[in-house]
């Protein structure tokens, strides 16, 4: 794995002695002057708390507090919604104008890059829209039944997606150490009252979908030289258990998330998996 040369990292505690976020956001990891640090990626990255302020482009806002922040205040983040590897690559048209490729943040002065992507590729808003359906019970058939082809099918096209992507990062920030946040899952399999009106099978489907794209993404960092990320025990902390205790949550109403997106602790939790590679 790529590491940074000679970099010495201050971490700030931000866990509580039984090892869960302590919900305290810091003001990033200080460190040298010569860091050079961009986040890429999706609104997983993008998007912290509800509470916190939002700042960038009018169609790509970020929140204030999400884990590349928190990894680094003084950080490029070029995280935006809806992002998928070819918005990583090449100009990216939306209704307020054309963004530019997130890679164009990275030369060869870029000694830390993170990347979250591969969800939206895969297509998880096909799936959560089709899961919220059954949630109202309004879904005419199961969500298994009517996306697991199509989804399979995208699923075989990602690998070779984020092979450009890692290959680009290399070419353009050959020096970086690179780390590849995975997907904190939104559900878990069993008893889950937030899941009411959801059938078992769409429920386990969820959860496999989010191991195996997990899975993909990691293979993938591997293949490139790059580290690969995921709190431990995150199944633990979706939107199946109490308020207090998600790090991602579905409708968002009982805790500071954005609907489909991480609170605020599940963003510290990602930072300091982050931060836990950067110091070994």
């Amino acid at each position: 794995m790529k590491r940074l040369l000679a970099l010495a990292l201050v971490v700030p505690v931000l866990v509580a002695c039984s090892g869960e976020p302590s919900g305290e956001a810091g003001n990033g990891v200080a460190g040298e002057a010569s860091l050079s640090y961009a986040a890429l990626g999706d609104s997983f990255a993008a998007m912290g708390g509800r509470d916190q302020p939002l700042r960038g482009e009018p169609f790509c806002l970020r929140s204030a507090g999400n884990y590349p922040e928190l990894v680094h205040a003084d950080v490029t983040d070029m995280s935006c919604q809806g992002a998928v590897t070819d918005d990583l690559l090449r100009p990216r048209a939306t209704p307020d104008g054309q963004l530019p490729a997130q890679l164009e943040a990275l030369d060869v002065t870029t000694t830390l890059v993170t990347l979250s992507i591969g969800g939206n590729d895969l297509g998880f808003g096909d799936v959560a829209g089709c899961i919220s359906s059954q949630m109202r019970q309004t879904g005419p058939t199961p969500c298994v039944e009517q996306w697991e082809a199509v989804i399979n099918q995208r699923m075989e096209a990602i690998p070779d997606k984020l092979d450009r992507v890692h290959e680009q990062i290399n070419e353009r920030a050959g020096h970086a150490q690179v780390v590849v946040t995975g997907y904190l899952p939104l559900v878990a399999a069993g008893d889950c009252p937030e899941l009411a009106g959801v059938s078992e099978a769409d429920q386990n489907w969820a959860v496999s979908l989010t191991a195996e794209i997990n899975r993909v993404v990691e293979e993938a960092a591997h293949r490139h030289g790059a580290d690969f990320v995921l709190p431990d025990s995150a199944e633990d902390h979706t939107a199946c258990a109490a308020p207090e205790q998600r790090w991602a949550d579905i409708r968002g109403a009982e805790t500071d998330a954005y609907p489909l997106h991480l609170t605020s602790t599940g963003h510290e939790a990602m930072a300091e998996a982050v931060r836990a590679v950067l110091d070994n």
